[in-house]
């Protein structure tokens, strides 16, 4: 990666996708493991659910030291379809051997957005012990990110207002452009202080928003950045 370059590309055959995908967050895990005995990690709905469901259990980790938490939610019931919760719940969480499930993270519902984001929040910093004025406190593991054919990611919209928001690690929003229209969302300040951000997904759509970031163009993936960490698009090759 040249100095000019802001994230490493890979393009990965679709035979082998979801393992690389998979082998490259077990890399990760591994890591954080050995250095610091957990792993944090964010993760994303819609398509990455069964990616996850299909390569994860197949890695060879340490289920017990694995904290896993929303990129976003929707604030609907649990056995609603779009849950994301619901559905990691339903389709990954049986697969992986050894474990807990409190140790998924999970958004409080049947309240404001505005409380479950500030509660959300609460349970991100919980998962850190070190000094809150430390370089590491609240820096993942790693993120993975999906991207709309908008290029939105998590639940951060072109020309939403909720992008601007600066002083907190999760927002609400509540007017989503796509349903369901109440949500809470990780911001910038916490996703960009990753160590590992894996930008994930399949089509030729997805190399054409990574093209327009490329060029300049303003979307909400394009204001990832990750200064002190590993920002890598991974796509499937088209």
């Amino acid at each position: 990666m040249s100095s000019e370059d802001k994230f490493l590309v890979t393009a990965v055959a679709a035979d082998q996708y979801i393992t690389t995908l998979c082998e490259k967050i077990g890399d990760i895990a591994t890591e954080a493991i050995s250095s610091r005995d957990v792993f944090l990690l964010g993760v994303s709905g819609g398509s990455i659910i069964n990616f996850l469901a299909e390569g994860l259990p197949k890695i060879s980790t340490d289920w017990s030291k694995w904290k896993i938490f929303l990129c976003d939610e929707r604030l609907v019931p649990v056995d609603d379809p779009e849950s994301t919760y619901g559905c990691y719940k339903q389709k990954l969480l049986p697969l992986l051997t050894g474990f807990p499930e409190e140790n998924f993270i999970q958004a409080k519902l049947g309240v404001s957005g505005e409380e479950s984001a500030q509660d959300y929040e609460s349970k991100l910093k919980a998962l850190w012990t070190d000094d809150p004025n430390s370089a590491s406190y609240g820096m993942s593991d790693c993120l993975l990110l999906g991207v709309g054919p908008d290029g939105h990611t998590c639940s951060l919209f072109p020309g939403h207002p909720v992008l601007n928001v600066a002083d907190r690690w999760v927002t609400n929003i509540e007017d989503s452009p796509k349903p369901p229209p109440s949500r809470i969302t990780l911001t910038y300040p916490f996703i960009n202080k990753a160590t590992n951000i894996l930008i994930a997904g399949k089509g030729k759509e997805k190399w054409s928003i990574l093209e327009k970031v490329k060029n300049g163009e303003d979307f909400p993936i394009g204001r990832v950045e990750n200064p002190g960490g590993i920002l890598e698009w991974v796509l499937e090759a088209v």
